[in-house]
Formats: structure tokens, sequence, C-alpha cells
């Protein structure tokens, strides 16, 4: 095995970087060394902790279980030289949490078809003994064709029939994402089932359609402000939103899991009956490509960002495209994130640092077909932040033709019928 020459167990060659994994190692586009077929490989650092290693193995085993429509292709996995590393099917697209990052909120009719896909999916999981305890916009990927899929199953719960499988957490340790986690997940209850994947899904519909999360902060913060506070109404935030949706989505984040659903179907199908009250029955087909999503309006399209550049910005068609990038700035600093969409004129990158307007700087990604690494200037045209993460669109100054070229081939690929 040799990561650093490109290639990974004499059989996956590492085309680009398009995450950092969090506990240690890389997720990389990549494809086969034989068959050249395309796939993405998480590979771990081989330092990493025993726990990480649990639940590398358990993300298998779960994966194993629930393979089906809407849930990522387990395709291999394993050790190779004390690195454990999963291969999965290579999605493009983009994850919902930087859609939302992107948009800041999301359409009624896009939101519960989210919502019914990711149901579905989920009832699924659940039928087969899987919980998968982590439901947040980040592990929901978002296809080009507007197709939902399931991501990272590492803290997901299993049960063999009557036989729970061996818990991967320590005794009464929390798992999961506090904003994401129901009442009884925050109290380490040992009761904890699938009505916490419904309360999961419930605060990512109430974050698509209002652009935040009803209580945000640490576990304990979160736990008092359940305790104490009111739940906020979506339509309070955002009127436009029919009540007979939001009464679904309040259903789902009952403190009480008993007020709940009975089950994720009979969620899914409340969110169906919500929106089809409303007379639109055809928005749920989330088979069928939608080409009008590919350009649906981000932050770049405002009428305050068009005024600011100059000008309408779309003169480019731009496609979902992810990889790692390295930002440089004017004034020394860096910022390291991800590119999460890319035409021949622009890129919209990911991650922590605020940026403004106008404000020049130097980008570093690899290119979508070859993965060579494209160092150009560029200029910040939009930035949102929220929660501690940022997106900006920049406008790329100085590419070479043939990188022109090789990203208009992407570009052109991915908008094809």
């Amino acid at each position: 095995m040799d990561v650093e020459s490109g290639v990974f167990d004499g059989r996956y060659r590492l085309v680009r970087p398009i995450a950092k994994v969090t506990s240690g190692g890389y997720v990389y586009a990549s494809d086969h060394a034989h068959t050249r077929k395309a796939c993405a490989i998480k590979i771990l650092d081989p330092d990493v902790g025993e726990r990480t290693r649990k639940r590398t193995w358990r993300e298998m085993e779960a994966l194993a279980h629930v393979q089906g429509p809407g849930v990522v292709e387990f395709r291999d996995g394993g050790e190779s030289d004390g690195r454990l590393y999963i291969v999965l099917e290579l999605l493009e697209g983009r994850t919902l949490a930087g859609l939302l990052l992107a948009k800041g909120r999301l359409g009624v009719e896009q939101t519960a078809a989210i919502g019914v896909g990711v149901a579905t999916v989920l009832s699924r999981c659940h039928e087969r003994g899987v919980i998968h305890r982590d439901i947040k916009p980040a592990n929901i990927f978002v296809t080009a064709q507007e197709n939902v899929q399931l991501l990272d199953f590492g803290v997901a719960k299993l049960v063999d029939g009557e036989r729970q499988l061996e818990k991967i957490t320590q005794a009464n340790s929390l798992v999961g994402t506090p904003e994401y986690m129901p009442w009884e997940a925050l109290l380490s209850s040992p009761d904890v089932d699938e009505r916490a994947d419904q309360y999961a899904l419930g605060v990512t519909l109430y974050e698509c359609l209002t652009g935040v999360v009803p209580f945000e902060g640490t576990y304990g913060e979160v736990v008092k402000k359940i305790s104490t506070t009111t739940l906020p109404a979506i339509t309070d935030v955002r009127p436009d939103v029919p009540r007979t949706l939001a009464d679904v989505v309040a259903r789902a984040l009952r403190r009480d899991p008993g007020e709940r659903f009975e089950s994720i179907l009979e969620m899914r199908d409340a969110i169906r009956a919500s929106v089809e009250a409303q007379g639109d029955a055809g928005i749920f087909d989330l088979r069928a490509p939608n080409r009008a999503a590919r350009n649906a309006p981000t932050a770049a399209d405002s009428p305050a960002a068009k005024v600011k550049a100059g000008g309408p910005r779309r003169r480019h068609a731009r496609a979902p495209y992810v990889t790692l990038a390295h930002i440089d700035c004017q004034d020394g600093s860096h910022a390291d994130g991800r590119i999460e969409e890319i035409s021949e004129s622009g890129v919209q990158f990911v991650g922590k640092r605020a940026f403004v307007e106008g404000e020049p700087v130097s980008v570093r990604f690899a290119l979508p077909v070859t993965g060579r690494i494209a160092a150009v200037t560029a200029t910040c045209r939009w930035a949102r932040a929220t929660r501690g993460s940022t997106a900006a669109g920049f406008e790329l100054s100085n590419l070479s033709s043939d990188a022109i070229g090789e990203i208009r081939k992407y570009v052109s690929l991915m908008c094809a019928d």
C-alpha cells in the first residue's frame, strides 16, 4: 500500500481528496486500478483510536444490513497495513448541509420531497434492525438527480432479532449531534428506539424550512432549552409554510416519544398528505431527474449579489462537484475547506473562515476529470455564514485553457439528460 503514490492496497487509484475524516484520515474520489470503475474510499490513519476502529467496523456491518435504494452503496472494506478502509459508491451531488448553507432554506415542495425520501429509506433500515442515530443535513446527500442518499452509519444501533449487538459506545455516553438528538437520547436513556430518527428528521425538515434549528448549542444547552423553552412554530418564522406540514414537523419534535408518530412510515405518509392537500401531488417521484433543481437559486442569485457583482451572475452552467480546497488570503491567513459546485468561471467554497465580497484570494483545488491541481487567483462574489460555517462564491481569474476545457467537459456531462 502506498497512499502517497496515489494507489491504495494495490487496487484503488486515488484521484482527489473529497473530505477529511474528523477522527483521522481522508475520503478520496477513486477508481479501481483494473476495472476503472469509479468509487469513493475512506482511508483512516493507522493511529486512530479503538473507538473509531469499532465504529468503522460497525459502519460496514450496518451498511451491509441496509443496502438498497437511498443508502450509499457499500462495495468493499477491511484493513490494509494497519489502515481501515471502506469503499463506497462515488456520489455526484452535495450534502443537504452544503445546500442549506448556500441557499439558507429550501422551498416547501423540495423540503417535503426530501422528507418523504429520507423517511422511506429509514423505514427499510428500521425493518432490518438498524437505527441510524445521526440523521442530519450533513449525513443526507442530494444527488444531481435530486435523489436522497443516507451517509455515515458509524453510530448506528443494530438489533439482530431479539439480540442487541455489542454496543460500541461507553456506558452512559452520548451518541449523535445535540441539535438533532431527542430528549431521551440527550438523557442517555436505554430506551432510545426508532423514534430518535423520527425526531432528527423533524429537526432537519425544520431547518430546511426556516434556515435554523429549533434548539442550538451544546448537549447541556440543548437539554435546558428543550426543558424550558416552547418549540418555535415554523409558521411564526415562515408564514408561507402550510400549517399541515408545520404540524407534521411539530409532532415529530414532541419531547415525549410516545406523542410522536407510531412509525417513520406514518410520518412519511403525513408529510406526503400535508403537501398533496395543497394541490401538488407530483413532487414525490425522487427517481425522476430534475434539471431545474440543478440551477435552483443560491445566495449568488440574490438581487444584492447581482448588483454588487455588476449584473447577472450565471454566465456559465454549473454542476455539483466536491473536492478539498485550500485558500490563501492577502492578510496571510489560510482557509481549508471543500468546493461543492463548479463552473468554468467560478466555484462555491464551504469552510470555517468568513470572507467579504470583493476579497481577492488564491485557490488550490483538484480538477474534476484528471485530478490535476489548479492554482488560481479568485475574487469573492458573495458569502453567507451560519452556525460556524461559511459558504462563499469565488470568481476564478486565470484558469488555463485546458483547465477550462476540463471543467466544461465535466459540467456538460453532469447536466446531460
